[in-house]
């Protein structure tokens, strides 16, 4: 198992607007946003209120978006329940699509593989070049993705999947 200073850790912030502090109504619009400091080795994640996001609120530097998803606030969930949705995931790995930096780019990766675990891609084959990629369909609407493999190997993954499984606290679906 991969310890707590993965660089898939993922720090949880409070549910409150991180640029106004203002608290959330259950069903308000939201965009969460992975945070990336440079010198940690953690990912947090803050909440803003698409409001504020629209208004151009960002995280200081010298931290950076990682990446963003949109989401809808929720009643209060327990522990054992997912910090993303199957949905919320996917929009994330989409919009990582256009990463550059190694870090997203294997981030990606392992989102891809997570997302086939839980039946929402499909593997469509291999790609032949340097880096190697592979396409992966979506379900529903088999539009097309490529993945880069950032060339981890099987105990890596395994140990990567794990991780983000417990840090973002996703559930198996049978």
């Amino acid at each position: 198992m991969i310890g707590s200073s993965s660089p898939y850790d993922i720090v949880r912030k409070e549910e409150v607007c991180a640029a106004t502090g203002r608290s959330f109504v259950a069903g308000e619009p939201q965009i969460a946003v992975l945070v990336e400091t440079p010198g940690e080795e953690t990912l947090a994640r803050l909440i803003y209120s698409v409001e504020a996001w629209d208004a151009g609120a960002r995280p200081e530097p010298p931290a950076r978006v990682f990446g963003f998803w949109r989401r809808t606030a929720g009643e209060e969930k327990k522990q054992s329940d997912p910090v993303m949705s199957p949905e919320e995931l996917f929009d994330l790995f989409e919009q990582l699509g256009e990463a550059d930096q190694p870090r997203q780019i294997s981030f990606r990766y392992m989102l891809a593989l997570l997302l086939m675990r839980k039946r929402r891609l499909v593997y469509d084959g291999a790609i032949p070049g340097d880096p190697p990629r592979f396409r992966v369909k979506a379900r529903p609407g088999g539009h097309e993705y490529e993945v880069v493999d950032p060339r981890m190997d099987e105990a890596t993954i395994a140990e990567a999947i794990e991780e983000l499984g417990r840090v973002m606290n996703v559930e198996e679906e049978a």
